[in-house]
């Protein structure tokens, strides 16, 4: 009986050694695998630094969104509309002088197309070249049937903050041999004196393009201190005259739809021309 006791004894420590080691082993062997995880951490750190540092900032944080560039807002008036409204508004605030509301504008000499109609193809055909530059565009009319005043206009570009308010008419005269596109700029007094200056820099740019064209003659710029749609605005304004309707030559001419187009892209090159001097 001794002699067994003694062999359980004995069986008793071995096994409690065998099962010390083997914990033993299992602890060094967790250890080990945690230190090697670790080094091999490091060691791609060190190989990478820059895509080790970016793996670690994705964790961290989510890449912020890219803010869209704000776009430059041009306001364009198709000049007049198909019914007039002589009913009379101030042509400044705060003044005595009023002169009326709408008209419709020059007629053609031979064909009898009607200002009103061509400035908003004009205005049409030139929104649509301001966008391919990047420029948002809002027209005052979309439509030759509508009821608006000079000032209604003029106040649309202020609430739209324009960048610059582009007002599209075709000139008119008595003297069929008078021809020619031309700027108008605001002349400065205490309602345009905060753009003027912006709205000369504009009409230069502008004319500086079209002028290029050996096909349109240029009366140059002329400054204006009796018009609505200037003494009104809070922001640069122009007003372009794209020529006589009452010249049979300048007719034709406006009146093509292809080389009316060409005259719209010179238009936006300048406008594109002023945003960049601007800056």
């Amino acid at each position: 009986m001794k002699k067994l006791a003694l062999s359980l004894i004995i069986l008793a420590f071995i096994i409690s050694g065998i099962t010390l080691l083997v914990n033993y082993k299992t602890n060094e062997g967790l250890v080990n695998t945690q230190q090697t995880h670790q080094k091999n951490q490091k060691n791609v750190a060190k190989e990478n630094p820059q895509n080790h540092k970016k793996s670690q900032e994705k964790k961290k944080t989510k890449a912020p969104h890219k803010r869209k560039k704000k776009q430059l807002v041009i306001t364009i008036d198709p000049g007049h509309q198909l019914k007039a409204n002589v009913g009379q508004e101030p042509d400044a605030p705060h003044s005595l002088q009023t002169k009326y509301k709408a008209t419709v504008g020059s007629i053609g000499i031979t064909t009898k197309r009607p200002e009103y109609a061509v400035t908003l193809e004009a205005a049409k055909k030139l929104s649509v070249q301001l966008k391919k530059k990047g420029f948002k565009t809002i027209l005052t009319r979309h439509a030759n049937d509508v009821d608006l005043s000079n000032v209604e206009r003029t106040k649309q570009a202020n609430k739209n903050k324009s960048f610059l308010y582009i007002r599209i008419h075709a000139d008119g005269a008595e003297n069929p041999n008078a021809s020619g596109f031309s700027v108008i700029a605001p002349a400065k007094n205490e309602h345009t004196a905060s753009f003027y200056k912006d709205s000369k820099r504009a009409a230069e740019d502008i004319l500086k393009q079209v002028s290029h064209r050996t096909d349109t003659y240029q009366n140059g710029i002329s400054y204006r201190g009796d018009q609505a749609g200037f003494n009104w605005s809070k922001v640069p304004v122009v007003l372009v005259e794209l020529g006589f309707l009452t010249n049979p030559n300048d007719e034709k001419r406006l009146l093509d739809s292809d080389k009316l187009d060409k005259l719209t892209v010179d238009i936006a090159k300048g406008v594109e021309v002023y945003s960049k001097r601007k800056k």
